[in-house]
């Protein structure tokens, strides 16, 4: 990893999230977005405590640990959001609207952080942000995208947006702690406030959809240590614009996997996108 920039990791963690997001879509056809949330960050947090000996790293301070708590807090919220936003309406429907994290770090980090971005950088994310968008919208589906998808997914993304910023400057301008060590914090936090929060059952949780959950969590790990590592290195608003090229991703998988047979207009956007993301 040492031998990639920002930029690549980014884009990367974008791979692994389009994995995550197809799965997701595949658990919540049967249950809902308040039953999965807790099991799904305490499996991550447990199988990141086991390995941390590995990757511990955390200096604690009363504003480091402060912090911590506030990423928990927003993410915990985003994320009921963004299984929300699944459960309601399927992965294309649902993507465009969950890209728009991006847009939101670059407002707050120029707000709370003083990041400084220059021209050529923002013209570049905004152009693949909205080639994104444009990608993934369904204008026949446009009344279905409005009424279900509209203010959960929009809710998701402004939180992620936010969380970049803390979790920006712990890993960065503080030091106090590691990627992988961040997001172990932040699972275990998500699946406490998950049990507080909010009521949920695990009944109905079938060992099948367990095992699924399980292997879903570990492409997650993947997307949001590999995120973390990148915010680290580089711009809070880049590294989230790469990570958001999801729905590209989701493309490229459909046709390798599940022999969709792709549009001449899809193929040109995803190639300009993925050109675009390596040329930041």
């Amino acid at each position: 990893m040492i031998f990639l920039n920002f930029t690549t990791i980014s884009i990367i963690s974008a791979f692994f999230a389009a994995i995550a997001n197809i799965m997701a879509r595949t658990i919540l056809k049967d249950l809902k977005a308040k039953d999965i949330l807790a099991i799904n960050f305490f499996t991550m947090g447990a199988v990141l405590l086991i390995l941390s000996p590995f990757f511990y790293k955390f200096t604690p301070s009363p504003l480091n640990l402060g912090l911590l708590v506030l990423i928990a807090l927003i993410d915990t919220v985003a994320n009921y959001f963004y299984f929300q936003t699944f459960e309601k309406t399927s992965a294309s429907i649902a993507s465009p609207l969950l890209s728009l994290a991006p847009g939101f770090t670059f407002l707050f980090g120029w707000l709370l952080l003083s990041e400084p971005v220059n021209l050529r950088t923002i013209l570049l994310c905004l152009i693949i942000l909205i080639l994104v968008i444009l990608f993934s919208v369904s204008l026949s589906d446009f009344r279905q995208f409005k009424k279900n998808t509209l203010w959960p997914a929009l809710l998701s993304s402004l939180l992620f947006g936010l969380s970049a910023i803390p979790s920006k400057f712990l890993l960065d301008s503080a030091q106090a702690v590691n990627a992988p060590t961040l997001y172990m914090f932040r699972a275990c936090f998500i699946a406490l406030f998950s049990v507080l929060f909010f009521k949920f059952t695990i009944q109905n949780i079938s060992i099948k959809q367990y095992r699924t959950i399980f292997f879903r969590g570990l492409f997650v790990i993947a997307q949001w240590i590999l995120l973390y590592w990148a915010l680290s290195k580089g711009s809070a608003g880049v590294t989230l614009t790469l990570g958001n090229i999801t729905p590209i991703f989701v493309f490229i998988l459909s046709i390798i996997f599940l022999k969709e047979k792709p549009t001449l207009k899809k193929l040109l956007a995803a190639g300009l996108v993925l050109v675009l993301s390596f040329l930041i």
